[in-house]
């Protein structure tokens, strides 16, 4: 969101600051006061007024030669140099008493008409043109010929030319601070409605289904306001739908448990009565027995702790301890299959319920001794990193699908390898571990082992104190 709000206030302050610097720029163009322009023509003025004083001079003591050009000699030339076509700058022409042009570049019609101007007046005029400044005079040479002498300058103006250089900093400055906070609260306005929106997508996504965009956003009349509103909507569906199932499956495991209890003594009953020959089919049917028992207990643990916003119990566990003593009992049950679990590293002390985080590690190994090869090790090894106290648990099996990695934490989520090769267990042992882990703010993940195998990680925010030796 941060990367979104610089973009729209950088966004809007460079196109601002653009047109404000094109219309500062621009204004002189616009206005009838010049002061850049007055500088120039001022200058130009006094440069046309030096070239025709010299050029009369010169005309005055030399004349004109035999092909109309100005002799030569110690006082310059009028023009500057012989005619040529076209003036860039600044040049002297010279006319007959009629208009004529009888030296100098080839000029331009309002130097001609200036010309005619000063012969009909018979004295020195000053004018402008567009951005032409002209002076002219009449002139007499040692031959008594009478001539017009016209000095001219242009000089398109520059636009910086036309600026005010002591005030143009300044304003563009305050300009430019100006712009600034306007386009911060624009980009502000914009950016946090979005960022407060995004907050509570990430909390229903964490699994917080009370999580709602607010009331401010909701009451917008714009475009935000209407995805705000649409959001509330959803999470309201969800956390519907969502209490509806874990209600039903709360109560459906309740209502499991008393005929799961009258058929344990019907059970009895009949292994009394049938004899020797029904005790196959009995000890079946009791093993599907204890097993629907142990799904419906495990159903009740998920649903109280899917239920619990926070722990009823809050004090001093011992990791190492409740992990060494988890893994002693899984040790000696998967001794059955030729499967080793040892425990490595040593971690510090967390805050929670002491039989929760027992019942999560305990879901974890034994998973993790389900689906690890005959023959082999489940290594569970304590850590303890920055202010985290760390329990990874790592098998030899086939490991997972990538796109199984997070789902495997979700009830009823198991990989098709196990549904493939019934290991017994619904799915849920995980999904148990998960939501205790996060209900003491810690975190669980799934990784892939290189060479074969899971491995998970366990999280947990640590409470100090010091860390026992393995």
């Amino acid at each position: 969101m941060k990367r979104l709000f610089l973009r729209i206030f950088l966004a809007f302050w460079a196109a601002m600051a653009l047109v404000v610097v094109v219309l500062v720029a621009s204004s002189p163009y616009f206005t009838r006061s010049h002061p850049g322009l007055d500088r120039w023509q001022r200058g130009a003025e006094r440069l046309v007024s030096e070239r025709l004083e010299a050029g009369a001079e010169h005309l005055a003591r030399r004349g004109l030669g035999r092909r109309g050009e100005p002799r030569r000699g110690e006082g310059g030339e009028p023009g500057g140099g012989g005619p040529r076509r076209g003036w860039a700058f600044a040049s002297n022409f010279v006319f007959s008493p009629e208009g004529r042009q009888v030296w100098g570049p080839e000029a331009p019609k309002e130097i001609s008409a200036f010309a005619r101007r000063v012969a009909a007046a018979g004295e020195q005029l000053g004018g402008r043109e567009g951005v032409v400044v002209m002076a002219g005079r009449p002139v007499q040479t040692p031959d008594s010929q009478q001539l017009i002498l016209v000095s001219a300058a242009r000089l398109p103006p520059r636009p910086v030319d036309l600026l005010e250089p002591g005030a143009l900093w300044w304003r563009l400055g305050l300009v430019a601070l100006l712009v600034g906070v306007l386009c911060l609260w624009l980009a502000h306005g914009l950016a946090a409605p979005l960022g407060a929106l995004r907050g509570a997508v990430r909390r229903l996504a964490a699994g917080d289904l009370s999580a709602r965009a607010g009331a401010p956003l909701a009451r917008r009349r714009d475009e935000v306001g209407e995805l705000a509103r649409e959001f509330d909507a959803m999470a309201e569906r969800l956390e519907t739908l969502v209490a509806a199932q874990r209600r039903l499956v709360r109560d459906v495991s309740h209502e499991l448990r008393s005929p799961l209890a009258r058929l344990s003594v019907a059970l009895e009953l009949a292994r009394r009565d049938g004899g020797e020959g029904a005790a196959g089919a009995l000890d079946r049917i009791e093993r599907e027995v204890v097993r629907l028992e142990e799904l419906i207990a495990q159903l009740l643990t998920l649903s109280r702790l899917e239920a619990a916003d926070q722990l009823p119990i809050r004090e001093p566990v011992e990791l190492t301890e409740l992990v060494r003593q988890v893994v002693e009992d899984a040790a000696f049950e998967a001794s059955a299959r030729d499967v080793g679990v040892v425990v490595r590293g040593s971690a510090g002390l967390v805050a929670g319920d002491g039989e929760a985080l027992r019942r999560a590690v305990e879901n974890v190994v034994r998973n993790a001794v389900a689906f690890t090869a005959p023959g082999t090790q489940v290594v569970v090894t304590l850590d303890e990193e920055g202010q985290e106290e760390v329990v990874r648990v790592r098998d030899a099996g086939e490991g997972l699908p990538e796109e199984m990695l997070e789902a495997v934490f979700e009830p009823f989520v198991r990989a098709e390898a196990a549904r493939e090769r019934y290991r017994g267990g619904a799915g849920l042992g995980l999904a148990i571990a998960a939501r205790a882990v996060r209900l003491h703010g810690g975190s669980i993940a799934a990784a892939n082992v290189p060479g074969g195998g899971l491995e998970v990680t366990v999280r947990l925010p640590s409470a100090g104190g010091d860390r026992r030796g393995s």
